[in-house]
């Protein structure tokens, strides 16, 4: 179970009546005021870079665990998130089957990118299922890779990158899944986890990758950068220091960035085992070149109970993911049944939710979290398992009439050998 907790992230706590975090190199102390139902709202006043910038009047929002998580949490509607709902079942041929992951789809207009497990290339296929290409290959021949840790599609451009998870350059294909090397976006160092934002106008690149710091457990090359923007070829325009961001070299940290918002909004998470430093999620303005904390989590630890967090955002609000967890958890326990639940912080205002469940209103099902990345909600199933959870909800006996014809459709159309099931709904702007 232990390997369970490699991959969720927990907070520290900030200390005494000042909120404390690292900025740009500096120690700001925030005041812990306007305190709403646990949501601490601080204001960043007038703060000075190194460069001379001057940032004046940024929200940064800190949510109090232990108010939230005493509070009563809510169960939230899936058609109070989405503005639309699609039910897409992919192709079955054999070059088409793949395993799914809802963290693994990058749906845009058109077509949906997946990335499945390691021992599988990345799929591209239509919006309506439709298999497209393999994109590039498992090996390490030319367009091939070992594990992608970014995947991106550019309509647009009609291009699709991919970034390993150890990478001195983002590979670069066309929307037929042809590698085009000649269009490959170097890095000059090792860039480890390496998440990309396009300006084509200015033929620039924006970067943010995990910053390993030196330390002697490290296994892995040290990061110069936290973030910066250069060209393809891995000139540097301007950059932020990782001196400041450091983490250990280890692949159990991560970074997220769910592309909901126009902004470069990014979170860096540790390892609970690791952890220096709050779970924070960050705006990194390319052209002033200045990173801002938007939103953390300020838990205080406890002996016997250890909180983590995954941190984003949609157009109108802060997402945490929460999952406690008792300390003395080994590899070796009994099951023990964790306490879950999502935390939704209104930008406008710093109110807070607890939402304990997201419902499926369109066919009855549940989740205890949800993925919204690149403006959609995307869920996974492979064919037994959404047999499985159809028949728990037909067995309801108070079921809407609308929702049992949809799920008895739906069930009725599966069959075990069929390729996985999507579902994706795009996001509402209000949410």
């Amino acid at each position: 179970m232990i390997r369970i907790f490699r991959h969720v992230f927990r907070t520290v706590c900030f200390c005494f009546k000042l909120k404390s975090i690292s900025y740009e190199g500096k120690t700001l102390f925030l005041p812990a005021s306007l305190s709403f139902f646990g949501c601490n709202v601080c204001f960043l006043l007038f703060i000075c870079t190194k460069e001379g910038d001057i940032i004046e009047d940024s929200a940064f929002r800190s949510v109090d665990l232990r108010i939230i998580e005493k509070a009563e949490g809510t169960v939230m509607s899936l058609s109070d998130l989405v503005e639309s709902y699609e039910v897409i079942k992919l192709e079955n041929r054999d070059e088409a089957l793949i395993k799914t992951y809802p963290f693994g789809i990058f749906a845009s207009d058109n077509y949906i990118l997946l990335n499945p497990d390691a021992i599988s290339p990345i799929k591209l296929f239509t919006r309506k299922g439709q298999y497209v290409a393999d994109i590039g290959g498992i090996g390490q021949g030319p367009g091939e890779y070992k594990t992608i840790h970014f995947c991106m599609i550019d309509e647009k451009q009609k291009r699709i990158y991919l970034g390993p998870g150890r990478a001195n350059k983002i590979l670069t294909y066309d929307l037929k899944g042809n590698y085009l090397s000649d269009e490959a976006i170097h890095f000059k160092e090792i860039v480890h986890k390496p998440c990309i934002w396009m300006d084509h106008d200015k033929k620039h690149v924006t970067v943010v990758g995990l910053p390993f710091s030196e330390n002697e457990n490290s296994n892995f090359e040290i990061s110069n950068n936290v973030c910066w923007v250069q060209n393809r070829e891995g000139d540097i325009v301007h950059r932020i220091s990782a001196n400041h961001y450091g983490l250990i070299g280890d692949y159990s940290n991560g970074l997220v960035a769910c592309r909901n918002v126009d902004a470069i909004s990014f979170s860096i998470f540790e390892d609970p085992m690791l952890r220096t430093r709050p779970d924070t999620l960050y705006h990194y303005d390319a052209v002033k070149n200045i990173i801002t904390p938007r939103f953390t989590i300020d838990h205080v630890v406890s002996e016997n109970q250890s909180a983590c967090t995954v941190l984003y955002e949609t157009s109108r609000s802060y997402w945490a993911r929460v999952t406690l967890y008792p300390n003395d958890i080994s590899s070796n326990s009994s099951p023990v049944r964790l306490t879950t639940f999502n935390v939704c912080v209104s930008k406008k205002d710093g109110s807070v939710k607890r939402i304990d469940r997201f419902t499926n209103d369109f066919l009855g099902l549940s989740y205890p979290f949800l993925t919204m990345r690149n403006g959609y909600v995307c869920i996974s199933y492979d064919p037994l398992e959404l047999m499985d959870a159809l028949d728990k909800v037909l067995t309801q006996t108070d079921l809407k009439p609308e929702i049992r014809k949809r799920a008895t459709g739906l069930r009725n159309s599966l069959h075990e050998n069929d390729n996985d099931i999507l579902m994706i709904g795009k996001l509402k702007s209000n949410y």
